[in-house]
């Protein structure tokens, strides 16, 4: 759904825009933002994870699927719960599916049929391997990158929606049951040969353009796979070769029994097709000649790979006729011949034993991922051949980054394929500067490039670009990302006005308003306190970038003040005034006798009233008490206006209370 974009799945996967649709899960392209890296997030209808069974196969089944690691799989990453329903993440695949390159194609020649069929063959074998059965192989499935390399996605998925148990459960078969075997849609066990059956499927398909079975409902379909003869892929495709028909005959057998016996000997006879080689689909025991008296030929060669439960049905192609005249001539041949077999499969066994000159077979030697150099080092050194073929790919230039055949025994002599990485293919980058930012995004799509854009605070037109990277004219290679900006008129900030603001304030204020804090300088005020913002660049009120630094210019109090004149004023209303801001002085409070007049009061201060000072200095009040007081000296701390130290005492003075022998002018 369009509401689901931008939603984060448990803080990491940013669901970005659906790229596809089925009958069990919404996939969508979306970014791992702990990695970095594009991923296909599918997410689970909800009405499906309310039941237990089903979660539980679910989550073994992804379980699975996510130890497998081959490079002809998609990779799973990561599974969960995540708003009452479940999500698979897996490796996202920048290309196109089978069935998308069939309807847009129609068909495909027979040599990618068999590319295509030997890559999906090498996962399968691995896949069983390890003990997972895909049982949905598709076209659907099947995704083929932009630099023609094949991927198989969904591996143990559809055991996990139960498919094979239910053949009528709503909305799971729908556009599967055309890739049935016989055994899935009788509802019975089925192990990998079933794969084997439906990836014959897809090879038929993609060379005839169309499944050998359709029909009106799944049930229709499935019970044609049990059922009925296909219609031979010679009929719809008079020149494909006959070992291709031979390979997809064998492959869809409805005898589990008569199909290939592993994935990997199936793609191993796709390889021997490619490489122009005998397939093993071949059945030699099927031709029968026969001459008549008159020395007419008459051959019989059945069809084979169909069967009707489970027994060859021969269907035979006359070439020529003529009624015999002499048995012996058919004698003598058939004595030939069984001579001529008996002698092949002799010569045959004995190469494959190691006999006649022929080294025995062994298994073909794993180069992928490794240098050519390296890789013909590794093939040379057991006697193999190799050809090579280069394609542009993501891999290191120069690095093999797949073989044909992969899996199977070769002998001395032998050629195996060599898919070779060019690089990454490179093209120019367009100029997009001062363009409309939807014009320059065509533009650069066009060219093969992923584009990003952000927008920037800026005096140019509204969504103008304003810069790219790479810049125009630069090489970089088809798929890369080009960085552009443009004018975003949402995107500038207005600088707050932070005067008078505590430093540790201004910075959170900054942040909270998407600006970085600049440079921070100290500052000598008379005005604003120490510790606070004296003023700011850019100035308050300017609009400016998303991330722009701003300076702070912070007060470090005054150089200098003046003595303010306390003489005269209550020890409490002095110590208030010195202590506090600019002056912050340390206070030393003296007690002096004195009148009557001035018990409590400043009756002499030093330094004097008017003189220049500096913050923080010392100040001595001498403030009046009454003779018979005990005089003493206190310091009053700057941070503790109310508390006194006592530093000395004097001895009590002596004489009358309230008496004016002090008062001279009284």
């Amino acid at each position: 759904m369009a509401d689901d974009n931008n939603r984060i799945v448990l803080n990491r996967y940013e669901l970005q825009s659906q790229i596809a649709r089925g009958g069990t899960a919404r996939v969508y392209l979306a970014k791992d933002l702990k990695l970095d890296r594009k991923v296909a997030v599918k997410m689970l209808f909800p009405e499906l994870s309310v039941d237990s069974s089903f979660v539980e196969r679910f989550r073994r089944e992804a379980q699975a699927a996510a130890n497998l690691n081959h490079p002809n799989i998609v990779s799973v990453y990561d599974w969960g719960e995540f708003e009452n329903t479940y999500f698979i993440v897996m490796e996202y695949v920048d290309g196109r599916s089978l069935s998308s390159k069939l309807r847009s194609e129609g068909h495909i020649p027979v040599s990618d049929a068999a590319f295509i069929g030997s890559a999906v063959a090498s996962a399968l074998a691995y896949a069983h391997s390890h003990g997972v059965i895909h049982r949905d192989i598709k076209p659907g499935n099947v995704l083929i990158t932009s630099d023609n390399r094949v991927k198989v996605t969904d591996f143990g998925i559809a055991r996990a929606t139960g498919v094979d148990e239910n053949l009528t459960q709503t909305g799971l078969v729908m556009g599967t049951a055309t890739y049935f075997s016989p055994e899935q849609a009788q509802g019975h066990g089925s192990d990998g040969r079933s794969d084997i059956y439906s990836l014959g499927v897809v090879l038929y398909e993609m060379v005839s353009g169309r499944p050998p079975f359709t029909g009106d409902t799944p049930v229709a379909i499935a019970l044609k796979h049990v059922k009925d003869d296909m219609p031979p892929l010679k009929s719809l495709v008079p020149d494909v070769p006959e070992s291709y028909e031979a390979i997809v005959n064998k492959a869809m057998s409805k005898n589990a029994d008569l199909r290939y016996v592993s994935a990997g000997e199936l793609g191993d006879d796709l390889d021997r097709f490619r490489l122009g080689k005998p397939v093993a689909a071949y059945d030699a025991t099927t031709a029968v000649s026969q001459v008549n008296g008159d020395g007419g030929l008459t051959s019989v060669v059945s069809a084979v790979g169909e069967y009707e439960e489970g027994r060859p049905a021969r269907r035979p192609i006359r070439v020529e006729t003529a009624p015999p005249k002499s048995k012996t001539p058919i004698y003598a041949a058939a004595i030939a011949a069984c001579l001529l077999i008996f002698a092949l499969l002799v010569y045959v066994g004995g190469r494959n034993l190691g006999y006649f000159g022929a080294p025995q077979s062994f298994a073909v030697p794993k180069v992928t991922n490794l240098p050519l150099t390296q890789a013909e080092q590794d093939l040379g050194a057991v006697g193999l051949n190799y050809t090579i073929k280069r394609y542009f790919n993501d891999s290191v230039p120069g690095t093999v980054f797949n073989q044909s055949p992969i899996s199977s025994k070769v002998s001395k002599g032998d050629t195996v394929i060599l898919e070779v990485s060019k690089g990454a293919p490179t093209q120019l980058v367009p100029p997009v500067d001062f363009k409309q930012l939807v014009q320059a995004e065509t533009i650069l799509t066009k060219a093969g490039f992923k584009v990003t854009a952000q927008g920037i605070a800026s005096s140019a037109p509204a969504y103008q670009v304003t810069n790219q990277f790479p810049k125009a004219g630069a090489s970089l290679s088809q798929g890369g990302t080009v960085t552009i900006t443009y004018s975003d008129p949402s995107a500038s900030v207005v600088v707050p006005n932070l005067t008078g603001v505590t430093q540790s304030a201004a910075v959170y204020q900054l942040g909270k308003d998407n600006l970085a804090v600049g440079t921070i300088t100290q500052q000598a005020s008379t005005s604003i306190p120490q510790g606070s913002v004296i003023s700011t660049q850019p100035a308050p009120n300017s609009t400016v970038d998303t991330n722009t630094p701003i300076n702070l210019v912070i007060s470090s109090g005054p150089s200098s003040v003046t003595m303010p004149l306390v003489v005269g004023d209550t020890q409490t209303v002095a110590q208030t005034e010195l202590q506090g801001s600019p002056y912050n002085f340390s206070i030393t409070i003296v007690d002096e006798v004195t009148c009557s007049a001035d018990y409590g009061l400043v009756v002499t201060q030093n330094p004097s009233g008017g003189v220049t000072a500096a913050p923080g200095q010392s100040v001595t009040l001498f403030v009046g008490v009454s003779p018979t007081t005990t005089t003493t000296s206190s310091v009053v701390s700057t941070s503790s206006p109310t508390t006194t130290t006592t530093t000395s005492t004097t001895s009590t003075t002596s004489g009358t209370s309230g008496s004016n022998s002090f008062c001279p002018y009284v």
